[in-house]
């Protein structure tokens, strides 16, 4: 007899490694460009741990899968036409199936892809086999737009995380297949390069039953107009927003890394460690390695600072790290910096500025394309993990960093103020040791080096007074960020969502 559960389908233009309890397929699937595809993954593997039916929709980046499952295309070819799928649905095309991610190319182009396929194939399959039962969690515009549309109007609740403020205009014409006659009273339209076009992030928020944010503090900036001087925040997206949270239908839940996300389970790193080990001696192998295979100066002394996140100046202010990168370092003669990241989209202009700053630092500064092995890799070298943005959601960088047994320094906004807690030591004066990393206030070079300079002055600090704290801080961090709790909250969500009835 079929099952009485109500499936949860989790819709999302990129992912993690998947749980291989999501079927054979799901180990195969790797795309995430940033702290979605963490989340993806952690509530995947939160969920199906529980019983939960867990489906998951996303884009066929087949490059990508076969480059991160290091298969050619015979190899992927055999996986793909014999090996079920079973709760991994991929929507195919042409269009992306050679892009490094959702986002490269046009994403307008990709979303209406993953839109369209979702409303006509998946979500009806995965409804059907269930008899009429569904929840639908969408993240990001990308999975918003009609899908959500679609929803309301067939009775279906969603929750819809917004993992950004962004938003994406699709032309009426790239829904084509799609009847929008019957869903125009769900859409949110807006008009852009003089084409009518579907605002996707605006249409979800509209259209979920609920709505989560990743942080406290960004869902407080949206409701209290921050960033009104800039075009950050869209209007349409403002005003959705604020309808739900006076209404009472805007959640937050704060995002929580993957258990591989941790270094006593990291594959990448050539020495795992937990808080209970010897985390001076396993960073320092660790950085050894990372130096030799990024061509910094081997030095297991030296303090690396490491920037993980993508090289975009419109949020991640990587032009004040351009800015001041190479007059740190030289300042600082103990100091390297670490940049392991891609571009935005198609654009290289920030790869090749930062790789003409490292080839003249002499060692001193790497850059890096991003790999999954590199990356986290430097999570294990760094002494600090750090940004610096203009604005943040929520932001996974420092949490990793934590977990790694590094400080965090970034911009005290969004995500990372609601994370980031100033170190203060009681040796120093303070009533007793607290925090894990330091902020800074303003938005240009000055305030990313002010940052960046505090943490260095602690990390010159004694091995044994850097040891004590970089344990407390892995050991609050592990309290902090529980996957549990967060699978938790998600699922008292995805309950409420079912009518108050236990998803299993």
């Amino acid at each position: 007899m079929k099952s009485k559960k109500t499936p949860v389908l989790l819709i999302a233009p990129e992912t993690g490694r998947l749980p291989e309890d999501m079927g054979p397929l799901a180990q195969y699937i790797s795309g995430k460009s940033g702290g979605m595809g963490e989340v993806v993954t952690a509530l995947s593997e939160g969920l199906t741990e529980r019983g939960i039916d867990c489906h998951l929709a996303t884009l066929n980046l087949k490059k990508r899968f076969q480059r991160e499952s290091h298969m050619d295309e015979d190899e992927w070819r055999a996986i793909r036409y014999k090996v079920d799928p079973e709760r991994v649905h991929l929507v195919c095309s042409a269009i992306f199936e050679d892009l490094p991610s959702a986002y490269s190319g046009s994403a307008e182009l990709n979303a209406s892809e993953l839109q369209r396929e979702s409303i006509n194939q998946i979500i009806k399959t995965v409804r059907a086999e269930n008899g009429g039962r569904l929840i639908i969690h969408s993240h990001d515009w990308m999975a918003g737009g009609v899908i959500t549309a679609y929803a309301k109007s067939r009775g279906c609740p969603v929750l819809h995380t917004v993992h950004n403020g962004f938003t994406g205009h699709i032309p009426l014409d790239m829904m084509r297949r799609v009847n929008l006659k019957q869903l125009s009273k769900f859409l949110y339209f807006s008009k852009e390069n003089g084409k009518r076009c579907i605002d996707c992030q605006a249409t979800a928020i509209k259209n979920a039953t609920l709505i989560n944010f990743v942080g406290k503090r960004f869902l407080d900036e949206i409701v209290n107009d921050y960033f009104s001087d800039k075009h950050i925040i869209p209007p349409s997206v403002r005003r959705e927003v604020k309808g739900k949270y006076y209404h009472g239908s805007a959640l937050t839940i704060i995002n929580a890394p993957s258990p591989t996300m941790y270094p006593e389970r990291c594959d990448h790193l050539v020495r795992k460690y937990g808080p209970d080990d010897d985390v001076i001696a396993a960073k320092r192998e660790n950085l050894t390695e990372f130096q030799k295979r990024t061509g910094l100066v081997v030095n297991p002394d030296a303090i690396l600072l490491y920037w993980p996140s993508r090289l975009d100046t419109s949020q991640k202010g990587v032009d004040l790290l351009e800015d001041i990168a190479l007059k740190f370092v030289i300042e600082h003669g103990d100091v390297q910096i670490a940049i392991v990241a891609d571009g935005v989209g198609s654009d290289r202009t920030h790869e090749e500025i930062l790789g003409r700053i490292a080839w003249a630092s002499g060692g001193k500064i790497t850059y890096q394309p991003f790999s999954e092995e590199l990356s986290m890799l430097g999570y294990a070298a760094a002494r600090d993990v750090f940004g610096a943005s203009l604005y943040e959601p929520c932001g996974q960088i420092d949490q990793v960093g934590n977990l790694f047994g590094a400080t965090a320094t970034n911009r005290d906004t969004g995500g990372y103020h609601d994370k980031i807690r100033e170190l203060r030591l009681k040796i120093a004066g303070a009533p007793q040791d607290e925090g894990n990393g330091f902020l800074f206030r303003d938005y240009d070079p000055g305030g990313l080096w002010y940052g960046l300079e505090q943490s260095v002055n602690f990390h010159r600090r004694p091995v044994e007074i850097r040891e004590q704290q970089i344990k407390r801080i892995m050991f609050e961090a592990r309290e902090k960020y529980d996957l549990k709790k967060m699978v938790a909250e998600y699922i008292g969500v995805y309950e409420r969502l079912n009518g108050g009835k236990s998803l299993v």
